[in-house]
């Protein structure tokens, strides 16, 4: 007869970990995507009130457009690298830092790593269900 453990117990503490990762990143992913939107009414905007040439704030929001993919692009790359990771890596040390905090250290958008960080940082484990324009940082 095998002994009954309760898994949940000494997983809890993992489970913790990855779930204040993915909110964090939920979060930063929800900005990202409410920016994204903007930008692109922005140059259908633009575009249908074009003249024949090239006016600066077209410039600019495509700018904004471009910025935007590579932020989607990075978060890609973080969500990878933290896939990738075992399961006793996510193991928070004493006093140290949250367990993805190597991958996320990679972020070469520093806008988007000290929004992560920051959403990291703080104790939600609920996704606001709706995020206005006023709540977004950039």
């Amino acid at each position: 007869m095998t002994p009954t453990v309760t898994a949940d117990a000494p997983c809890r503490p993992l489970i913790d970990e990855i779930a204040t990762f993915l909110v964090a990143t939920a979060i930063v992913l929800r900005e990202t995507v409410m920016r994204f939107e903007g930008t692109t009414a922005r140059i259908t905007e633009r575009i249908t009130m074009r003249s024949t040439q090239a006016d600066r704030d077209l410039i600019v929001t495509l700018q904004d457009f471009d910025r935007l993919q590579q932020e989607f692009v990075t978060i890609a790359e973080v969500l990878t690298q933290v896939a990738a990771k075992s399961s006793e890596s996510w193991v928070r040390t004493e006093g140290g830092g949250h367990p993805a905090e190597d991958a996320i250290a990679t972020i070469s958008i520093a806008d988007l790593k000290e929004r992560l960080m920051r959403h990291l940082g703080s104790s939600m484990f609920e996704l606001p269900t709706e995020l206005t324009a006023e709540d977004v940082v950039f």
